[in-house]
């Protein structure tokens, strides 16, 4: 690493220290007839240093906030995709092979918008709206009968945020930290009925599987960003409490935490590893706590960032598990155990522009 940090500064050098030296060469040979050519090629040159200085830093990480707030007048948004595939039980860290409670298949697809705007100085808003795609795959206790298939698509929840910045290192202190608060709104459908035989002893599917809470959920956050060279680490977290939802339900108060690292390559690429942790309550479904939602789950994201233009990018990123302890509880007979539904892996994409 130290080699090829050697290399990128020597080259930077070259690059910076070029410029001035060759028009220097040139107009002392053409020193009546180029001055004006000269100083339009250094106009143009420092314009495109300048440019590619942005394009050589680090862009945000793909499956985590940070602490950086936008200055007044920016926007910025993006349009992120997710795909989460659920098929296995678990007590706990274990994985469980029966047939407890029946055999159940999850894939969660979400297309989510968030806008950002700098409002005022160290003050940003910003609104996001999710569209969810989920598919619910179930067998009744005798694996004889057909699988029972539930699925919703439509609009979720819309998140509104804003975010103050108590220290900005665009401005001179050592590093970004923000803090900020915003909602979840009840924007999605949260009336989706249960089919049977499921139906029997709920009505209604539960809150995690539905478009909406029907609950009015307030979110707060605390971040920071330190940007140095070609790199930047950030740090963020978010608690949301779970309010008082649709059919006596209650979505599990739920902490993010996560822990990323970003290396700009070049211009055009960045490469990312990040640490993120999701720890959730268990729901409430029908006024009653269902034992076997919720849990503490850890991801690793390795992930890649093509820098299209200054002002167009994408990632893409794989979280995959590497802690899991997700809840659950064992019953007699052993069919009537109800575990935690997990996956292995995650797929995030995101596409973003600035303004």
């Amino acid at each position: 690493m130290n080699k090829i940090s050697l290399l990128l500064t020597v080259c930077a050098l070259v690059l910076l220290l070029g410029f001035p030296h060759n028009s220097y060469a040139e107009t002392q040979v053409n020193e009546n007839n180029n001055i004006e050519k000269s100083s339009k090629d250094n106009a143009k040159a420092k314009k495109v240093m300048k440019k590619k200085g942005i394009m050589d830093k680090c862009i945000g990480l793909v499956n985590m906030s940070n602490g950086i707030v936008l200055p007044k007048g920016k926007f910025v948004t993006n349009i992120k995709y997710r795909y989460v595939h659920k098929d296995s039980l678990y007590d706990g860290s274990h994985k469980m092979n029966g047939n407890y409670g029946g055999k159940y298949s999850r894939i969660n697809q979400s297309v989510q918008l968030t806008a950002k705007a700098g409002l005022f100085k160290n003050f940003e808003a910003r609104v996001m709206v999710p569209f969810w795609d989920k598919v619910v795959k179930r067998k009744p206790g005798n694996l004889a009968q057909p699988w029972d298939k539930d699925t919703v698509s439509g609009l979720g929840d819309m998140v509104f945020m804003g975010r103050y910045a108590l220290m900005t290192q665009r401005e001179g202190d050592w590093l970004s930290f923000s803090i900020g608060a915003g909602v979840k709104c009840p924007t999605g459908d949260a009336d989706h009925e249960n089919d049977q035989p499921f139906s029997k002893m709920y009505e209604y599917l539960g809150p995690s599987a539905q478009l909406g809470t029907g609950s009015w959920d307030p979110k707060f956050e605390i971040g920071a960003t330190k940007m140095f060279g070609r790199s930047r680490v950030d740090a963020h977290m978010m608690y949301t409490l779970g309010g008082e939802g649709a059919h006596h339900s209650r979505k599990g108060n739920q902490l993010n935490y996560d822990l990323g690292y970003g290396y700009s390559l070049n211009q055009y690429f960045d490469l990312e590893l990040e640490l993120n942790g999701v720890d959730q309550d268990r729901d409430i479904h029908a006024g009653s706590i269902d034992d076997s939602t919720g849990g503490h789950t850890i991801f690793i994201t390795p992930g890649v960032h093509w820098k299209i233009t200054d002002r167009l990018n994408l990632a893409v990123g794989v979280p995959v598990v590497v802690y899991r302890d997700l809840n659950g509880y064992s019953s007699t007979p052993d069919a009537n155990s109800r575990y935690g539904l997990g996956e292995d892996f995650q797929v995030v994409t995101r596409l973003g522009f600035c303004f």
